[in-house]
């Protein structure tokens, strides 16, 4: 905003050129940012691309059902690897998953944890994860739908401390660094006493791809946000939780957080 400022002040400068300037100020704006967010994933029924972007089982990658049941049984083994760490002796009884998606995690959870509350700021993306657990003849998927700028929102509609918080493959969409840690402040509110958390990152490995983004998000949405892997186990410690380990995959630069209620 300082340099619309100057700009407005130079001889010779238009008002038509502070305005224009203005508009590429409020487009890349954290607030811009996060509207350009919105918009985005509110199309994510719309082609393909969006649906494979969203994990929707038979679109684009996903065509492969054992590819797509894969990843939701791998990271059912790393909920077990996590209780182990944590020392999590009882079943678990109700999770959040932060961004269902098409349901890849989803089907496979609600096989084995009672209720699963699925929250999205995507309202397509709730109801085709509905729709994959409610093919496998599971129940207790309950979707929650929120905006982009009200996440807190998810504190009164999850109606009870919950076991187990789980995202994946969510946080290198993320409009920004900030907008990651409030919800992992989320996460651990939404936690009972004796809860754990899997998060997954996207890392930056110094490399420009990886950086983190602040404009065009659309095309950058891919890799637009990634912390530094001590910056997030320090988040993690920040907003109340325990990091108990980190499990890298350097092919795609994931980093997931075994985490526990501190």
């Amino acid at each position: 905003m300082n340099r619309l400022l100057q700009v407005a002040m130079e001889p010779g400068k238009t008002v038509r050129r502070a305005m224009q300037i203005a508009r590429g100020y409020l487009c890349w704006s954290p607030a811009g940012i996060e509207r350009d967010a919105a918009r985005f994933w509110a199309g994510s029924g719309g082609d393909e691309h969006m649906r494979d972007l969203s994990h929707w089982y038979g679109e684009g990658r996903w065509a492969d059902k054992d590819k797509w049941d894969r990843i939701g049984q791998a990271h059912l083994r790393m909920l077990e690897k996590l209780c182990l760490l944590a020392d999590v002796t009882e079943p678990i009884e109700n999770m959040v998953e932060w961004g269902p998606g098409g349901g890849l995690n989803a089907v496979h959870f609600c096989a084995t944890v009672p209720v699963f509350y699925g929250v999205d700021i995507s309202a397509a993306n709730l109801a085709e994860c509905q729709r994959q657990v409610e093919a496998r003849g599971l129940k207790g998927f309950r979707p929650v739908l929120i905006d982009i700028d009200k996440l807190e929102r998810c504190l009164e509609l999850v109606e009870e401390p919950v076991d187990f918080f789980l995202s994946t493959a969510v946080y290198q969409h993320f409009p920004s660094k900030e907008y990651g840690i409030r919800v992992t402040e989320l996460a651990a509110g939404l936690l009972g006493d004796e809860g754990v958390a899997l998060i997954q990152i996207r890392y930056d490995d110094g490399s420009p791809r990886l950086k983190a983004k602040k404009s065009n998000y659309e095309k950058n949405v891919i890799f637009f946000t990634s912390y530094h892997i001590d910056e997030f186990w320090q988040i993690a410690i920040d907003v109340g939780m325990e990091p108990l380990a980190v499990s890298l995959d350097p092919k795609v630069a994931y980093a997931y957080f075994f985490l526990k209620k501190g």
